[in-house]
């Protein structure tokens, strides 16, 4: 599904932050992994992971999520800039996905090829759909506090 991200979000993305990813585990409790992540040009958010971890698990049971990243620049109001992204994932098993994927999404964070790929425990490919934009940014057209942080 394509979204029109906005300009400024799609840049942050691109300039390499890590990301907070919350998933819910199936006992309800969230859980929370550092992450990379790279947007697509139809503005679908893609990051992998080895198929065994809880994040795969978590997105296997309920695919809902939100991801968090921070940006260097600050509002008006002096705020820290901050990027919200909730989104429904799918997960494409397929080993050659992941794989290349995580080799070219470690090229863009590290300037070098050679991510440590394992041939006993593949990756996969997880897609987010975008569903909400939010946070503290131009990206944020919704209701905020007199401070101008989001409500």
């Amino acid at each position: 599904m394509s979204f029109d991200l906005h300009p400024e979000a799609r840049a942050l993305i691109e300039s390499r932050p890590p990301a907070h990813l919350v998933t819910t585990r199936p006992n309800g409790r969230p859980h929370v992994a550092l992450i990379w992540l790279d947007v697509t040009d139809a503005g679908q958010i893609q990051f992998g992971t080895p198929r065994w971890r809880v994040k795969a698990k978590n997105l296997r049971h309920d695919p809902r999520c939100t991801l968090s990243s921070q940006d260097t620049v600050k509002g008006e109001n002096g705020l820290i800039r901050h990027l919200l992204i909730e989104g429904v994932a799918t997960i494409d098993d397929h080993p050659e996905h992941g794989d290349r994927f995580m080799d070219a999404l470690y090229f863009k964070y590290t300037g070098t090829h050679g991510f440590a790929l394992d041939e006993k425990n593949p990756h996969c490919l997880i897609t987010v759909d975008i569903t909400r934009v939010t946070g503290h940014g131009p990206w944020h057209t919704g209701r905020t506090t007199s401070y101008g942080t989001p409500i």
